[in-house]
């Protein structure tokens, strides 16, 4: 079969970049639009001259109510081109609501790859490919420049990333549309496409034409040649990152990395590199927790975040660690008796608790490894025990009472440890010491105490 120019220079490109090779099985995603149905068609075109089986998925992402008969569409178009076709839907405005901080964009995007993803394993597809072209390239530069990412962002698209392959990535959409029309193909105009109230087709029907008449004719070139500059800085970066990832241990289902070691590095760095990460957890995450895992390495204290698909980030002070599994998972839930004098240990949290009595006059203690109390208010026995939710005292120098938890978030304690957090109180539950913080005002040493008690912590991961 003679192939046309276009069908030409598609073949050379995927020849030239090794995109498709014999044997391969690759998977079409075809939305129905002009661009992603041209890709369906020229493939079928240039099949035979590449050994290579191809078969087309379709996502109905549940938004628009035509996108059930346009599903229908792609089916019978998929046929006609002699390749089998799978269309599902999947509801993404729920999706949104269920995951919260994702644009309707951002939250089609991922559930689409997700679908990706199942498809071509369940049909054995070792690449994918998406109709992504020259112009979607410099609408996405343009996208991200405005969204404040970074080099890597503003790199944009490759021919090739892993499995997914973008063979249009040569041709501009004047092109493509003019191969539409020439093989008078059918397609599906989604009105989304022309809702300037979306920030991508504000650039794609506004900025790009006005650029394009007053500005800079050959735009798409100049978006290109700058990717690929920005490209080789990204590719340097990627060593420095590369560095510090071989440096990171994989237990019980998390990557963690020594916090000492990647407080090193720059915020710059630290972002590239929990991209690494989460490339490599097969996640999707927004920049916006990107940047809240970098604050967390770089200020003080310990921390916790839910990234959301059950997935946390947390740090303490050792480590940081992503994965399903939360690190220092506190499941201490007994009491302990503390006698006087005596101690108990906590195995969960590392930690041992002292207790003695002593005459006034001696050390008064530092309130974050040891206390002094009055003794003569204390009613024994005592236990240390796990903190409860609603829990108040008045902490030492202050007049108000305050929740407990309150105070340790002020001191960044993780949200994992506060859950669990230890105190030592008398056994009809009333605070003596919060471990390592505070302790009740009402117990402090004064000029009239003959007797006191001294609790002291040894150990612990807070």
């Amino acid at each position: 079969m003679k192939l046309n120019d276009f069908e030409y220079e598609l073949l050379k490109f995927i020849k030239k970049t090794s995109m498709i090779e014999k044997g391969d099985r690759v998977m079409l995603a075809v939305s129905g639009g002009a661009d992603s149905v041209a890709m369906m068609y020229a493939l079928s075109k240039i099949k035979a001259h590449l050994g290579s089986e191809f078969f087309v998925a379709h996502l109905n992402h549940m938004i628009r109510p035509e996108a059930v008969f346009e599903g229908e569409g792609v089916k019978k178009m998929a046929e006609e081109c002699g390749m089998n076709c799978f269309v599902e839907s999947r509801n993404v405005p729920e999706y949104i609501k269920n995951h919260k901080g994702l644009s309707l964009e951002e939250g089609a995007r991922v559930v689409r790859y997700e679908f990706f993803e199942e498809l071509a394993s369940k049909h054995n597809a070792n690449k994918i490919a998406t109709a992504h072209h020259l112009s979607d390239l410099t609408e996405n530069f343009f996208l991200r420049l405005f969204r404040g990412s970074g080099i890597g962002g503003l790199v944009g698209m490759s021919p090739v990333n892993g499995k997914y392959i973008k063979p249009f990535l040569i041709f501009d959409e004047q092109n493509i549309r003019k191969y539409v029309k020439i093989n008078r193909l059918e397609f599906f105009e989604d009105k989304t496409n022309f809702d300037t109230n979306y920030l991508r087709n504000r650039i794609r029907h506004v900025l790009i034409p006005k650029i394009k008449s007053e500005f800079c004719q050959n735009i798409e070139e100049s978006v290109l040649n700058t990717s690929q500059i920005l490209k080789k800085y990204q590719e340097h970066v990627d060593k420095e990152v590369e560095l510090y990832f071989k440096s990171s241990t994989e237990k019980a289902g998390n990557i963690c990395f020594d916090l000492k070691d990647i407080q090193k590095a720059d915020d710059l760095i630290l972002s590239e590199l929990f991209k690494m990460v989460f490339k490599k957890m097969d996640l999707y995450i927004s920049n916006r927790k990107i940047n809240s895992c970098v604050n967390m390495v770089l200020k003080k204290g310990n921390g916790e975040l839910n990234l959301g698909k059950g997935i946390y980030f947390s740090k303490n002070g050792k480590a940081v660690c992503f994965g399903t599994k939360k690190e220092n998972s506190f499941e201490w839930k007994e009491s302990l008796e503390l006698s006087v004098p005596g101690e108990v240990k906590i195995r969960e949290l590392s930690v041992k608790i002292y207790s003695e009595l002593k005459a006034v006059g001696t050390n008064f203690g530092d309130g974050k490894n040891s206390v002094t109390l009055e003794a003569e208010k204390v009613q024994f026995p005592l236990v240390v025990r796990p903190l409860s939710d609603v829990e108040k005292i008045v902490p030492f120098g202050m007049k108000k009472e305050v929740r407990v938890r309150d105070i340790l978030k002020n001191h960044h304690v993780s949200y994992e440890l506060r859950k669990t957090f230890p105190v030592v109180s008398q056994i009809d539950g009333k605070i003596l010491w919060v471990v390592g913080i505070t302790f009740p005002d009402d117990l402090k040493i004064t000029g009239k105490t003959r007797r006191i008690l001294s609790l002291i912590r040894e150990g612990g991961v807070f």
